[in-house]
């Protein structure tokens, strides 16, 4: 079941969406499943000035289900963002925080072991246009854990990048990129 809001739900630029999904039925296997879910979002769009201004958002959760070991937590996160456009220039930051799982057979791949991963994710990013120029610039920072259901990762992974990039619009429909990361 899936429900969005009007464009105006409650103040001018809010908009509100929610989902809901509910257990198949099927049999609890050895291998991990998602079994009941829900989400909420939310965006609202403004002006202060010469400037738009996004801000978004939302929660997700889930029950996981299997025979084995149970999960330690279930599946879900939220994230929040906000997005600033004035003129030519737009710049936005973004952050989310979750867990998910990675479920394998018990003769599978990973020896049977249902995996749970804890992550989070900070991303920032600005664009200028001028004329049929576009110049583009991304920082990425995220950070993960994983363990097998019943137990806690002990060993972070992290992964940072930093990207630039110059887009020229030479004809309609055709675009030369040059990037770095």
């Amino acid at each position: 079941v899936e429900w969005h809001s009007a464009a105006d739900f409650l103040a001018d630029g809010l908009k509100m969406s929610a989902s809901i999904s509910t257990d198949n039925g099927a049999a609890k296997g050895e291998t991990a499943r998602l079994e009941n879910s829900w989400g909420v979002g939310a965006t609202y769009v403004t002006t202060a000035g010469d400037t738009t201004l996004t801000i978004g958002g939302g929660v997700a959760d889930g029950e996981v289900s299997n025979t084995g070991t149970a999960a330690d937590s279930d599946k879900g996160g939220f994230h929040l963002g906000v997005n600033a456009k004035t003129g030519d220039l737009t710049i936005g930051v973004g952050y989310g925080d979750g867990d998910t799982f990675v479920s394998s057979a018990a003769t599978g791949a990973g020896n049977g072991n249902n995996t749970i991963v804890d992550g989070t994710v900070l991303k920032v990013g600005a664009s200028y246009v001028t004329g049929d120029i576009t110049l583009a610039l991304g920082v990425t920072s995220g950070e993960a854990r994983d363990g097998n259901f019943g137990s806690i990762g002990t060993t972070d992974d992290s992964s940072d990048s930093t990207s630039v990039s110059a887009t020229y619009a030479v004809a309609s429909g055709v675009s030369a990129v040059l990037g770095y990361t």
